[in-house]
């Protein structure tokens, strides 16, 4: 239920109206006092705040309606908070979210998509715009509803433990599943899976083509009414599969599994592939041509591989050893280097012919601590990260000039868990303590529970404004081309910006505002004990 606005607040800061009606008899009582009290405090975390200007009560109650430069333009953003840490409500005219921590957070924006998220990262709430739903509380249940545009039609799938399901599919209908008792699904596990005391025997169903198990995964059989596409499994012992078709013949077959696996794959272009594996003694993978000369080979023999191809180029060549703990290979876009867990290089290319200048390059020392990554993939950019895990993490981007801007460069640097520091490609810094330790936190984490770790802020933006924190707003300064703003937990307070909406003049408070003078045009004004002189 939304409430309704806050009174604006008038030039020397007091909130007018309603602020001025008397205080009800009730509200002598010291008990009644404090429910009253609470109940003002949990209705002031749910509103916007007053529309214009500033009341700076923290950490019991902050509002602010401030003026702010975007890369889009000016914006205007207001601030609520509420015993800080737990309340908090934003809003820039485009989005609007506010967080009762550590529960949950809730995000809304113009073209009426909504989401929640609580208990982060078990809980999860989503509304679209076509009136799509997603409601997840992990591992307990799970909603989802979507618009088809196969079917211009609604599905939906809900489950409670993923043992008991039930929904709709705009193609097949609904269904219901008690697992593992008896049921029908559709789009969960194929287009339709059905069973009876699973996994005793089950039935599955995509397009023509239908398998039975019974049970599975020991024994099976599918096939299409042409008997174009044929699968028979006893497993281990036995498995084969045939498909024929447009996409042309595969043919796949194991005994043993895993240990004998031999077959086919020809999907009709100009090379086909025989596979056969007698694992962990030998393998062999072989590519012909379409006149059925031998052009590619990679076999493996005791744990000791080799890969040749006579495409030169085009094809993977290498070697492995110790089952592929140490490998050598080249393939068109695709290079390795592994002496596992020493050392272990991974280059994929952006083409085809190997441009040195378009490549990223992984290299991992004492696997998985230590993460050396150069991106040059893209034209324009260039981007390397290291890590080491999991105390430091480094990453820094390059982006060449364009006709509208010159050369950009950002670096982030963390020393976990204590300290982030941020250099943006527009020039803006940041800095924090703690860190939350990775690149770039979801939303969930970051309006749940960062606010409770953040012990210092400061931020410099691409306009030159400068902001610095210390436990949110226990101690306060913004400076820049605009101006000052300097709070000390409310106990002082100055204010030249002339950037909160509202307030047009300066001024500077003390005592929760008990004593206060503004100027504006030249004109001085004093108010003490909320009384203007």
């Amino acid at each position: 239920m939304r409430l309704p606005a806050v009174p604006n607040i008038t030039r020397a800061g007091q909130c007018t109206g309603a602020a001025r009606r008397p205080i009800p008899a009730a509200a002598a009582h010291p008990l009644r006092a404090g429910a009253i009290a609470a109940l003002a405090l949990a209705a002031f975390a749910c509103l916007p705040g007053c529309a214009t200007g500033r009341v700076n009560l923290w950490p019991v109650y902050f509002h602010e309606a401030r003026r702010i430069q975007t890369p889009t333009g000016p914006q205007t953003v207001n601030t609520t908070e509420a015993l800080y840490p737990v309340f908090h409500r934003e809003s820039d005219g485009e989005t609007t979210w506010h967080a009762v921590r550590p529960l949950y957070n809730a995000e809304s924006d113009a073209d009426g998509r909504r989401q929640v998220q609580y208990l982060w990262p078990l809980g999860l709430i989503l509304k679209g715009p076509y009136a799509e739903r997603h409601h997840r509380l992990f591992p307990l249940f799970g909603y989802h509803k979507t618009w088809s545009r196969t079917a211009k039609d609604y599905s939906m799938h809900a489950h409670v433990l993923q043992l008991v399901r039930w929904g709709r599919d705009a193609r097949f209908g609904p269904y219901l599943a008690f697992i593992p008792l008896a049921g029908v699904t559709h789009n969960v596990i194929g287009p339709t899976w059905s069973f009876v005391l699973f996994p005793l025997y089950s039935h599955y169903r995509h397009g023509d083509y239908v398998r039975d198990d019974f049970p599975w995964p020991v024994a099976g059989y599918g096939r299409t009414p042409d008997g174009l596409k044929v699968m028979r499994r006893f497993w281990p012992f036995y498995v084969a599969k045939r498909e024929q078709g447009a996409r042309g013949t595969y043919v796949w077959h194991a005994a043993l599994w895993p240990m004998f696996r031999w077959g086919r794959l020809d999907r009709g272009g100009e090379l086909h592939h025989t596979v056969f594996v007698a694992a962990p003694f030998y393998s062999s993978v072989k590519t012909w041509d379409r006149q059925d000369n031998l052009v590619a080979h990679t076999k493996s023999i005791l744990g000791f591989g080799t890969a040749r191809d006579s495409r030169g180029e085009q094809g993977t060549t290498g070697w492995s050893a110790l089952f592929s703990l140490l490998k050598k290979s080249r393939a068109p876009k695709t290079d390795t280097l592994r002496i596992f867990p020493f050392y272990w290089q991974t280059t994929h290319y952006g083409d085809r012919a190997g441009d040195p200048g378009r490549t990223w390059v992984r290299r991992r020392v004492l696997w998985p601590f230590v993460w050396v990554d150069s991106d040059r993939l893209h034209p324009g950019t260039y981007k390397k990260g290291l890590v080491i895990a999991p105390f430091y993490w480094q990453y820094a981007e390059q982006y060449d000039a364009t006709e509208d801007r010159g050369p950009r460069e950002g670096r982030r640097v963390t020393l976990w868990p204590l300290a982030t520091w941020q250099r943006d490609p527009d020039g803006a810094r940041h800095f924090w303590v703690v860190s939350h330790g990775w690149r770039d936190p979801g939303k969930g984490y970051k309006r749940n529970y960062r606010a409770i770790l953040d012990l210092f802020q400061y931020h410099r933006d691409a306009w030159g404004e400068v902001e610095t924190r210390v436990l949110s707003r226990l101690y306060h300064h913004r400076r820049g081309p605009n101006g000052r703003y300097l709070s000390l937990m409310s106990l002082f307070t100055y204010d030249s910006t002339a950037e909160v909406v509202g307030v047009d003049g300066s001024y500077v408070s003390a005592l929760f505002g008990l004593i206060k003078c503004s100027w504006a045009d030249g004109e001085k004004r004093w108010r003490i004990l909320y009384v203007p002189l």
